[in-house]
């Protein structure tokens, strides 16, 4: 064992007479799910494309949603995209997501990007 695996926090163990009920974690399913109602709910465009793959744009433009289990990137791993645009329409930062993520982790995901109101961090601007 090494120095650094030492100092990892480890979860507390649980007493056998205190076992938690089992869980049914979600698992991806390969389908959109809840993402993109919740998109259009807030005035987000959603097309879908003659391949199947789903694209929505923020209402100012400045942010992209895919979902692409038909583009070539898929065959990689990536179903969603997901990526901020400039004034100039480059990406500011990208994050792509696998198939087996579950739709509730993207639509999570993006209340959170949607309920922060400003481009800077709250805790680096205070």
């Amino acid at each position: 064992m090494t120095y650094s695996e030492l100092l990892l926090p480890r979860p507390a163990k649980l007493s056998p007479l205190h076992a938690p009920a089992t869980r049914d974690w979600p698992r991806g399913c390969g389908c959109a799910g809840p993402v993109f109602p919740f998109l259009e709910a807030h005035g987000w465009t959603v097309i879908t494309d003659p391949d199947a793959n789903v694209h929505c744009t923020s209402p100012d433009g400045g942010m992209y949603v895919g979902f692409l289990p038909e583009a070539p990137a898929a065959r990689h791993g990536d179903l969603w995209h997901i990526r901020t645009l400039n004034t100039d329409g480059e990406p500011v930062w990208q994050q792509t997501f696998p198939d087996g993520i579950p739709p509730q982790a993207v639509a999570g995901f993006l209340a959170g990007l949607l309920a922060t109101p400003t481009a800077l961090c709250a805790h680096c601007c205070s």
